[in-house]
């Protein structure tokens, strides 16, 4: 099971990763070719996918679908065919929901989004397309769901990687041809057809080779669980929704899509850094179902001091080094004209360090319901707190007060959230600390090496950023694992790399 979660875990990495830098290269292309305006509208536009505002009513069919298919291969195929059953039918209907509102709201949001009057009838244009392809969309969660079930994810990734590569070249197409901007946005509405697509197509192979898994009519046990858990996950949809899709749209109410676009430039790398780790931890709830069902507390809890301290050890002081290269990034990046809002980049690069660090033991306790209750309270708490932060700054920072009050959320209740998590996993709540102040060593330190070099010298293209960069990461890894890792926690890595490497 090791050897099959770690290589889960690093094709996870890799594709996902390769994923997301395509994505990066595209919003830089963009916001040189056509403007931070431009971008704002397509932000807009995306806003109302499964991936972005409308995950509020997703329901969490994908990640229930996920664990009644990893119950079924434990044996219970029944119980899983009729709940993936009745997911399919939630999803198709929401599909079809959403694509008539957004059909018929499609004027009145570019309205209230103050669309130029230029470019109304192309924005409008998206949006309609867009409701044509929702039903795909919400269906295609099932797909994910499944294929996460069976662990297979090759499928998935390659799929991720394959589109965002298809978009990646349909946008240099775009900006070479002069081509209008809307064609950018259909572009990406293509890839994500073509996607589920494939995607649907490799779940029914893998359903019908299982001979197990099929659409059947659901029992009053299923539906009523199905129906539970979709409840609990509505609420912790409202929450993620609040926090990271519905700024964006707020923006638009509030300013102009040029604030949009600003704000998504500000908050794209943390959010690519953030998106890229999620997937590491899906390949976690199928063990963590199986866990459940066995009451194997100790496995439980090696899961969960694992997946607090290795991923943040790796990933966290790579993260200092790059918020101390902000400046540099959003130069070679985007441009000089928008390389003195650094520090605002450089501040929003502690959401990917939090999640990190508690996104592993989350994602394990998700089948756990009282855990689910109580980590969505906080998050309800943590989403107030957001807002009022937020409100109380607008009038001086506009749409960076989004940032602050996004950060300092997750700052504040980032101690209770690990507190809750390491209570249910009966690990020791010092452990949190500990990792807070190891990691604080090594910050400092890198923030006065790096800061002394700059003194003299600063990277001014693509190549030197990247070999200083990568210098520094080097570094960052060296005092990790000197200053971070005890010496147990060494011999865990070393023993997660033999797993990883060793022949079957």
């Amino acid at each position: 099971m090791l050897r099959r979660f770690l290589h889960n875990t690093a094709i996870s990495a890799v594709a996902y990763g390769l994923a997301g830098v395509l994505g990066l290269l595209a919003v830089g292309l963009i916001a040189r070719s056509y403007g931070v305006a431009v971008l704002g509208l397509i932000v807009l536009a995306r806003a109302f996918l499964p991936s972005g505002f409308l995950a509020l009513v997703d329901l969490g069919v994908s990640e229930i679908t996920t664990q009644a298919v990893a119950r079924g291969r434990g044996g219970d195929w029944a119980v899983a065919s009729e709940k993936v059953s009745l997911l399919a039918v939630i999803a198709g209907a929401t599909g079809i929901a959403s694509g008539m509102v957004l059909w018929i709201c499609a004027a009145s949001l570019a309205m209230i989004f103050k669309v130029a009057p230029d470019e109304t009838e192309a924005f409008v244009s998206i949006l309609s397309v867009t409701a044509f392809v929702l039903p795909i969309a919400f269906l295609g969660l099932i797909a994910e769901g499944a294929l996460k079930g069976f662990e297979e994810y090759g499928w998935l990734r390659l799929t991720e990687v394959g589109s965002n590569a298809l978009y990646v070249a349909a946008v240099y197409v775009a900006v070479w041809r002069g081509a209008p901007f809307e064609w950018i946005a259909y572009s990406y509405l293509a890839t994500i057809v073509v996607k589920y697509f494939i995607l649907g197509f490799v779940a029914c192979l893998l359903a019908r080779s299982s001979r197990m898994l099929r659409l059947i009519s659901w029992g009053r046990d299923s539906r009523q669980d199905v129906i539970h858990r979709c409840w609990l996950m509505f609420n912790s949809r409202i929450v993620g929704t609040l926090q990271q899709t519905a700024p964006p749209l707020l923006i638009g109410v509030l300013f102009t899509p040029t604030e949009v676009g600003t704000f998504d430039l500000l908050t794209r790398l943390p959010r690519f850094l953030k998106a890229t780790m999620a997937p590491l931890y899906s390949v976690i709830l199928p063990i963590s179902t199986h866990i459940e069902e066995s009451t194997d507390t100790r496995r439980l809890q090696m899961l969960g001091r694992n997946g607090l301290i290795l991923p943040a050890a790796i990933v966290i002081p790579v993260l200092v080094v790059i918020g101390l290269f902000s400046q540099e990034i959003l130069r070679v990046w985007v441009g000089p004209q928008h390389a003195d809002q650094w520090p605002w980049m450089a501040l929003s690069l502690f959401i990917p360090a939090v999640s990190i660090m508690l996104g592993a033991g989350q994602t394990a306790l998700i089948v756990r319901p009282d855990f689910l209750r109580l980590n969505t309270r906080y998050l309800y708490w943590q989403v107030f707190t957001q807002y009022a932060v937020t409100a109380l700054t607008i009038v001086w920072f506009r749409e960076r007060a989004f940032i602050l009050g996004w950060v300092l959320s997750h700052v504040v209740f980032a101690p209770l959230i690990a507190r809750g998590m390491l209570s249910f996993m009966s690990l020791p709540r010092s452990l949190f600390w500990d990792q807070v102040r190891r990691q604080a060593v090594v910050a400092v330190i890198l923030a006065v090496t790096i800061g002394a070099y700059k003194m003299y010298l600063s990277p001014v293209s693509f190549a030197g950023l990247v070999v200083v960069g990568g210098l520094g990461c080097i570094a960052a890894w060296v005092l990790s694992a000197a200053l971070i890792l005890s010496p147990k926690d060494r011999a865990m890595f070393g023993r997660f790399m033999r797993a990883f490497t060793q022949r079957q």
